[in-house]
């Protein structure tokens, strides 16, 4: 939510989110970099008193100031050098702490499954980035005074990782001694966030077929308009197991030549038919739902809580031309605030502009969770 003096964007003028009101005219983004005129659904007000408030600095000066659970979206910058300290949870064994300097890099050299620790054949893990600095000192500092003060370990899970010097049965025997999820949770109300949107979901499996781990949910991702004026929403899986579980919903498909699977693909101009649309489709494989949103002509950004935007990472911004673009975040503030606190229901796109950055409406489905763990 945002507060009192926070700044619409109506096109030619600027309002104060305090005097928007219902059916009150606005321009979103739809896609793509481009934006289009909509109209305010309805307004939520909120009283509070002595709650967290973010203000968030990107390189050009775009400024956000927003409670820690306003949704926005954003994704890492791989060209920009940042040490990341990231919470990091395996389903079968718990929680533990690293530092990288290339995240990216790090979740994939994760991607080993290990039977002999996990149990089943199958692991999911999970990675909420906590801080990004430009500076190994600082950032060193903070991991070893986040392994104190949480008890959270930082020993790999898997013992073959470059950096594990134990065998799998002291790993296993380490986790099982070690109530993580407990360190785990602390850290991640203490940094503002929430469990329920980790920054990276990665589904391990040593099975020798195959398939799609997640539906690909992008907003605005088709590439030619609809009748409503902005790009439709497209959903998409690959490696597919059973092609033919999907006839029943009208998915074009084609097949993939190099492995034999299948990918599938469909577009919905409605937000709402396509969320339906994607929880059910997500139960033919059992499979995640990665959510998207293309605002610019670059990749898609993922839809993250306010508090999940770290330094570095990629953020959408309305430029002096009025062309959505890229810019990084270079600075977060955090301070207390009392007093009211708005939210907008937008029609058809879902978004708003404040000041300059772009960021996502209230749906009754959309808020996280009041929760850490």
């Amino acid at each position: 939510m945002l507060p009192t003096d926070a700044k619409i964007y109506c096109g030619h003028t600027m309002l104060e989110i305090k005097d928007v009101r219902e059916n009150s005219h606005i321009v979103a983004s739809s896609g793509w970099g481009e934006t289009n005129d909509t109209y305010v659904k309805d307004v939520f007000v909120n009283n509070v008193n002595n709650t967290p408030l973010l203000q968030i600095t990107t390189s050009r000066g775009a400024v956000l100031r927003c409670t820690p659970d306003q949704l926005c979206f954003g994704r890492f910058n791989p060209s920009l050098r940042m040490y990341s300290l990231y919470l990091h949870e395996r389903s079968s064994l718990g929680f533990r702490i690293g530092l990288t300097s290339d995240i990216i890099h790090e979740a994939l050299g994760m991607m080993i499954p290990n039977p002999g620790i996990d149990g089943k054949r199958t692991a999911t893990d999970r990675i909420w980035v906590i801080e990004n600095n430009p500076n190994l000192t600082n950032s060193t500092f903070m991991h070893k005074l986040v392994m104190a003060k949480y008890g959270l370990p930082d020993i790999p899970f898997n013992s073959k990782h470059k950096d594990s010097m134990l065998t799998d049965e002291h790993i296993k025997t380490l986790f099982d001694s070690i109530d993580t999820p407990v360190g785990a949770k602390e850290l991640l109300r203490d940094s503002n966030m929430f469990i329920e949107h980790p920054h990276m979901t990665l589904k391990l499996s040593e099975s020798d077929n195959p398939n799609s781990n997640s539906v690909q949910f992008v907003i605005f991702g088709g590439k030619e308009k609809g009748a409503s004026g902005h790009y439709p929403h497209l959903i998409q899986i690959q490696g597919i197991s059973d092609p033919n579980s999907a006839e029943q919903f009208k998915i074009a498909r084609k097949q993939r030549s190099n492995h034999g699977l299948w990918y599938l693909e469909v577009t919905r101009e409605d937000l709402e038919e396509a969320e339906l649309f994607v929880k059910t489709v997500s139960n033919l494989d059992n499979l995640e739902v990665v959510k998207k949103i293309q605002l610019t002509k670059k990749a898609a950004f993922y839809v993250l809580p306010a508090s999940h935007l770290k330094r570095g990472m990629l953020v959408p911004i309305l430029n002096s031309r009025g062309i959505i673009e890229e810019d990084a975040v270079n600075k977060i503030e955090i301070y207390d605030y009392d007093g009211p606190l708005y939210d907008l229901q937008v029609n058809d796109l879902h978004n708003f502009i404040t000041g300059q950055w772009v960021v996502m409406c209230y749906t009754p489905s959309s808020k996280p969770k009041p929760s850490y763990i």
